[in-house]
């Protein structure tokens, strides 16, 4: 019976360690493909920031190179006419349809040089022209006053509504503007202008290009002053440029780009031309490196640095990893109940297994050993005695005056008797010994490796003293004897029958000759 619950008990410790092992290995993968599905959506979102910031950059590069076909345009009508005026300039302006084709310019604006000498009658002439407005404009003057070796006053503007405080202002006399100036005249190429505050009452920067008179050289820096007659000027709205790229950000996202001065040297202080981010907004210092990217362009000559950022993203905790950490977890949870459910199972099928075995080799009412087990330590003793050339006794003891309980005092007392002759005699034997009960009041000692034969005498004695002593039931004293008769192995037999029927015999023998007396026993 115990070989054939081995099978049992050892899967439901399989079970048992399977409930345990497999949800940890479960929880274990789950959060391991959590990880790897954040580390592929943090790539991903590496790549499509990557790509947000090049397509920004480019559209920004973009926007800008049409606004340098645009001043190419104008330039090649001061290239293809000796002498430009101002309804020469409107029809073109209207040609292009500025307003409609790009935005973001305020106007598009000519300043021609006008030496200190040219100034009164400069002023006279544009008082008078009436090629435009009839009244013509009786209250221009070169601004701001003051005198100055040369000026560079804006005369014609397109369009001139929203532009007119711009109209007679001198580009040389502001250094910035001054600056921007000298360098759009040296090198002969489109020349930005820092961030400064328009006339136009708004944030933004000019493009400048040099104009020079058609029959002049202009291989050389000195050759480009000596040659210089005007400067074509764009004025941007730094927002009005910028803010149509916005649909295209993602959500979330920030624009920021910052003059960084003259390129190549780019060492000037930042100064801003355009933060798609509300003025509260956090400086973009504060944004992690990681969520922000950086390039810088170079625009008519100055170095801009373009900045985006995005919001932060904890990519552990985006859709695809949560849904893989969440269903992993979910699997694991019911693969645990499982194989706990089945584990249960088998342990309640184990234990019922266990006490069925019990109850078919042990006596219901002491719990001591019945005659099916005691067979089988009998069998094992003897083949051990065997083997070892030992020996073995087997003590056959019943019960004395045991009817008279059971018949004054009733079968729950007789029950109650022979617990406690059980208790005592599994109180006088050693742990590898077994006290066995084989009938109603018989009971059978199995007492394996003996050192020598006749040592058994000593426990039989203990025995019958301790089942002569009273039993208190229910307030009275009970006392019952008993008579013993025991086999050595292998004096009075080699097998199992031969021991138990010369016991029984012995202890029979001892029960009639000698009827009265309460301490018997004999092995012969």
């Amino acid at each position: 019976m115990g070989a054939s619950l081995k099978p049992l008990t050892a899967r439901t410790q399989l079970l048992r360690y399977a409930s345990v092992t497999v949800p940890a290995l479960g929880l274990l993968v789950s959060v391991l493909l959590w990880q790897l599905a954040a580390l592929r959506s943090a790539a991903e979102a590496e790549a499509r920031f990557h790509d947000t910031a090049q397509s920004v950059t480019r559209l920004v590069h973009e926007r800008m190179l049409r606004a340098l076909d645009l001043m190419a345009s104008f330039r090649g009508l001061f290239s293809t006419e000796r002498q430009i005026s101002r309804a020469d300039f409107h029809r073109h302006a209207a040609t292009l349809r500025l307003r409609e084709r790009f935005t973001g310019v305020a106007s598009v604006q000519f300043s021609p040089l006008v030496s200190a000498v040219e100034k009164a009658a400069f002023e006279a002439a544009v008082r008078a022209d009436t090629s435009l407005d009839p009244g013509g404009y009786p209250d221009f003057t070169i601004r701001p006053e003051g005198e100055r070796p040369f000026y560079a006053p804006i005369l014609y503007i397109e369009p001139m509504a929203g532009s007119e405080a711009a109209f007679g202002s001198d580009l040389n006399a502001e250094p910035s503007r001054q600056r921007s100036l000298e360098r759009a005249r040296d090198t002969g190429e489109p020349e930005a202008s820092p961030p400064l505050q328009l006339l136009q009452e708004t944030r933004g920067f000019l493009v400048l290009q040099a104009i020079y008179r058609q029959d002049a050289p202009i291989w050389t820096e000195d050759q480009r002053r000596a040659a210089f007659s005007g400067v074509l000027s764009i004025v941007f709205r730094g927002a009005g440029i910028m803010t149509p790229l916005l649909p295209a950000l993602p959500r979330g996202h920030r624009v920021s780009i910052e003059d960084r001065g003259a390129w190549p040297e780019a060492d000037a202080a930042p100064q801003l031309v355009f933060d798609s981010a509300p003025p509260s907004a956090a400086p973009l210092a504060a944004v992690p490196q990681a969520d922000r990217l950086s390039a810088v362009l170079p625009v008519a000559g100055r170095a801009w640095m373009i900045t985006i950022t995005r919001p932060p993203v904890r990519h552990a905790l985006g859709p695809a990893p949560l849904a893989l950490l969440l269903g992993g977890c979910s699997l694991t949870l019911m693969l645990w109940w499982l194989l706990k459910s089945v584990a249960q199972h088998h342990a309640i099928t184990a234990e019922v297994a266990v006490r069925l075995a019990h109850a078919a080799q042990h006596d219901d009412l002491t719990g001591l050993p019945n005659r099916l087990l005691l067979d089988r330590r009998l069998e094992e003793a003897l083949a051990q005695a065997e083997r070892k050339q030992g020996c073995l006794a087997l003590l056959f003891l019943d019960l004395d005056r045991f009817k008279p309980v059971n018949d004054t005092l009733g079968h729950d007392a007789g029950d109650a008797v022979l617990q406690q002759v059980a208790l005592r005699l599994q109180g006088e034997v050693r742990p590898g010994d077994t006290v066995a009960r084989v009938g109603g009041d018989e009971f059978v000692v199995l007492l394996p490796d003996l050192p020598a034969p006749d040592l058994w005498q000593g426990v039989a004695d203990r025995m019958l003293i301790m089942v002569s002593q009273p039993i208190i039931l229910e307030g009275r004293r009970v006392s019952v004897g008993a008579s013993l008769g025991a086999a050595v192995y292998p004096q009075h037999g080699t097998t199992a029958a031969a021991l138990l029927r010369h016991a029984d015999a012995a202890m029979y023998g001892v029960k009639r000759t000698t009827a009265t007396a309460p301490l018997r026993s004999a092995s012969a």
